[in-house]
């Protein structure tokens, strides 16, 4: 007979305390601040522990992705462009840190077939067009309300930055951004 394993309370506990100290940290910090010796110097859990559940910096990114509420939009107030620009301008920052290219790197490598990967990019997408649905529902723009999906404007949003920051590996400016959301919000036929 093989009785089902009670898990070890200690190692839940530190597996938590880990966790939280990622989300801390990319809430705080972003990306860049999701390394092994950090987190452990935060968490008070050995590097060798971090190491032994979260082999990678793809591993860290990962586990903050699935932890923070809004990781790559957040919901905000005012006016819709000028949060369109605020959020697009971090993404653009969170995403060319290093480990976020590690990571937009392994998405690319991994062609779908890694499950966590495709459900952490599903789940990302699903709350990044939630947060964008929201914010449009509270815009004042009601014209701009029917005539937008929400999932394509996500798509002409963020694809032309991703593009430009981790695979051209150019930098964003204010200039291209407005550029970006003008295409997006206002398309000529």
């Amino acid at each position: 007979m093989n009785a089902a394993k009670t898990p070890d309370p200690r190692v839940s506990r530190t597996r938590a305390a880990v966790r939280e100290t990622i989300r801390e940290l990319f809430e705080a910090e972003g990306a860049a601040s999701l390394t092994h010796h950090r987190v452990a110097k935060h968490s008070g859990v050995g590097r060798a522990t971090i190491y032994r559940h979260w082999p990678d910096t793809t591993d860290l990114l990962s586990e903050a992705l699935t932890t923070v509420d809004d990781p790559l939009l957040r919901l905000g107030s005012g006016p819709l462009r000028p949060w369109l620009r605020r959020e697009l301008t971090r993404m653009a920052y969170v995403l060319s840190e290093p480990v976020s290219r590690q990571f937009l790197a392994a998405i690319v490598a991994s062609g779908g077939s890694d499950q966590r990967i495709a459900d952490l990019c599903r789940d990302l997408n699903r709350r990044m067009t939630q947060t964008l649905a929201t914010k449009l529902e509270h815009s004042k723009q009601r014209d701009l309300i029917d005539a937008v999906d929400p999932s394509t404007l996500l798509l002409q949003l963020v694809g032309p930055i991703v593009l430009q920051v981790s695979v051209l590996r150019r930098s964003v400016d204010r200039s291209f951004i407005d550029q970006v959301i003008d295409s997006a919000l206002d398309p000529r036929p």
